[in-house]
């Protein structure tokens, strides 16, 4: 029998692991590519041979996440992987609570409001953006973006809820995901980073001008809730953004009071979890 004929519980588990990694990987690249991945393109993405490649895609395919679009030769998502967001939200009311705040809010300003909400399960914790409400007749807009990344240096929402947490372990969040600059008037220091988180905590709101992307600019406000078994922590935040061209910086300052009030509303119906201390990451 070949050496490598039985492979012991731990190599098996290893290989499992290794699977639900690369599978989750493919359903993430295929959610950020709107025109879908080609098999080779996976391939090569995924660093496999292409009959590790090809098991992974049927697999996610029988399972209803992912289908291959035969005129264009591409694997794309389903609406699974959505339809299994809304459900999780559905679950836990937020979509109907949060969606009567902040479409008044995006009416009244008349930009894009948006709702990140801060996963603590996920190794480092993250931001992921969860709803987003822009107001009808609008001519010039800004595209919503569902991706998981937010620049937590950079982004309102990363800061508004950065600024939350210990430095050191804020610090270490933002190394976590690559400390590197996205315009020429994002934070490129430590001490920077230091300096501006206190004056997020200290206004209880934060601000980024063309700092995540040049021409747009956003304000944001953490939304504090109760936990069960802990203090009081920033469990999403609500940001307006909209293009620096069109709205000054006192019209952003001007809109504040609105979101704090959307945010205190919002955390005082947000639905009451035990949770754990983040645990710090080395920064």
């Amino acid at each position: 029998m070949p050496a490598n004929a039985l492979s012991t519980p731990v190599e098996e588990s290893r290989d499992s692991i290794a699977s639900v990694e690369r599978a989750l990987q493919i359903i993430e690249w295929l959610a950020d590519s709107a025109a879908g991945l080609t098999f080779g393109r996976i391939v090569e993405r995924l660093d496999v041979n292409k009959a590790i490649a090809f098991k992974l895609l049927n697999t996610l395919q029988a399972s209803g996440y992912v289908f291959h679009d035969e005129a264009t030769a591409t694997y794309r998502l389903t609406f699974r992987v959505s339809n299994l967001a809304l459900r999780k939200l559905s679950g836990a009311r937020l979509l109907e609570q949060s969606r009567a705040e902040l479409l008044p809010l995006a009416d009244y300003t008349g930009e894009l409001v948006r709702l990140a909400v801060v996963e603590t399960q996920t190794s480092p914790p993250r931001l992921t953006w969860v709803l987003s409400f822009l107001p009808p007749r609008q001519v010039l807009q800004i595209d919503p973006n569902y991706s998981l990344e937010i620049g937590l240096h950079t982004h309102a929402a990363g800061k508004a809820w950065l600024a939350t947490l210990p430095f050191e372990q804020a610090l270490g969040l933002v190394k976590s995901k690559g400390f590197r600059p996205m315009t020429p008037h994002s934070i490129r220091s430590v001490e920077a980073l230091r300096k501006e988180l206190r004056r997020v905590a200290e206004q209880g709101y934060s601000a980024s001008f063309d700092e995540h992307a040049l021409g747009v600019s956003a304000v944001g406000v953490p939304v504090l809730a109760p936990r069960l078994g802990a203090p009081g922590a920033c469990v999403a935040v609500v940001t307006v953004a909209a293009p620096s061209a069109r709205r000054s910086r006192e019209q952003f300052l001007a809109w504040l009071p609105a979101l704090r009030a959307v945010a205190g509303r919002l955390g005082g119906i947000w639905p009451l979890e035990p949770t754990e201390p983040l645990k710090p990451i080395a920064a």
